[in-house]
């Protein structure tokens, strides 16, 4: 009886709190696809952890095969038809004609968003982003309300600590950008054992000097195998990141992988306690060189951030935050 009175409670606390949510984001077409979204794509991760907390959820993909007369006109149809509560609007394709009062997540600088994306969210009710440099970027050309939340985290689901044996020192897993080629060939080049997976944009060549330590592209589950079998992962953080926070900031712990990272927000982590920080490459080496051989040590640091991780970065803790500010 009191199961059933509890169980009934909590049905109805799930109705009274639930919202008709709209979600647009672009479709990435390199991922294996999942519809309505390809499975290792974030806003995957942000669409099952909505349903999870009880949520209606609406998916309208925006493709770049897709103008945007064609896109505006099939998403008002939409919105006439499921009139949600919220509009979540995810920044980065340019094919949609301004819209308003949406909630609109961006992970980039203003300068990497068009102008059309840029009026979404001079006229959005919320803006959230994923560092506070972009917070300030957006108060200064809109009223709207901006924070800081961040963006990324982890589906603990999906990335997890895992059983595989150890095998790699240190794996660095990321676009290989020509900044961030240049940033690893200073390491390859102290004598440092990394291995690199990695995306080559087609308008960058991948350098001769990381040619031996390439290993190809890695996307969703691979990704995560590999951060397991790793004693150490290396995150090199986007350069438009002062504080840190990218997503590879909270996927390597979830994996109870030690990471070694160029910056972080000490309210993510503690540097030296949940995460490493190293200032240069040679302090990387000399790091690099003290956990391999004291692997006590950097187990006790993997599992620091792994439990920082599970306990205040999950996409759990981002979107029950979120929705309570709404």
């Amino acid at each position: 009886m009191v199961a059933t009175y509890a169980l009934a409670t909590f049905y109805i606390y799930m109705q009274k709190n639930s919202n008709k949510i709209l979600l647009i984001t672009p479709i990435n077409p390199q991922l294996i696809n999942n519809k309505p979204l390809p499975l290792y794509q974030v806003q995957n991760y942000w669409l099952k952890t909505l349903k999870a907390l009880g949520h209606k959820v609406t998916v309208f993909g925006l493709q770049k095969k897709q103008s945007k007369l064609f896109n505006y006109y099939k998403l008002n149809k939409i919105i006439q038809k499921h009139q949600p509560d919220h509009v979540f609007f995810s920044a980065g394709i340019d094919k949609l004609y301004p819209i308003k009062n949406t909630i609109f997540f961006c992970g980039v600088p203003l300068i990497k968003l068009s102008s059309s994306e840029i009026k979404i969210g001079q006229k959005a009710k919320l803006i959230v982003v994923n560092d506070p440099v972009h917070q300030t970027q957006w108060q200064k050309i809109t009223k709207s309300k901006v924070i800081n939340l961040p963006l990324s985290a982890v589906d603990p689901e999906i990335f997890k600590p895992g059983k595989l044996k150890k095998k790699f020192n240190l794996v660095f897993i990321g676009t290989l950008f020509k900044n961030r080629q240049l940033q690893l060939i200073k390491l390859v080049n102290l004598g440092i054992d990394l291995k690199i997976w990695g995306w080559i944009p087609p308008s960058v060549s991948l350098h001769p000097s990381l040619k031996s330590s390439y290993q190809g592209e890695a996307w969703g589950r691979q990704v995560v195998k590999i951060y397991q079998q790793s004693k150490i992962a290396l995150n090199l953080v986007p350069d438009h990141m002062i504080d840190g926070g990218n997503l590879r900031t909270f996927e390597i712990p979830a994996c109870q992988t030690l990471e070694f990272v160029d910056k972080i927000n000490p309210e993510y982590y503690q540097p030296q306690k949940e995460i490493i920080v190293f200032n240069s490459p040679k302090d990387l080496k000399n790091k690099l060189e003290f956990y391999l051989s004291h692997p006590n040590k950097r187990q006790v640091i993997a599992k620091a951030g792994y439990r920082k991780t599970i306990n205040h970065h999950t996409f759990k803790h981002r979107f029950k935050k979120l929705l309570t500010l709404l």
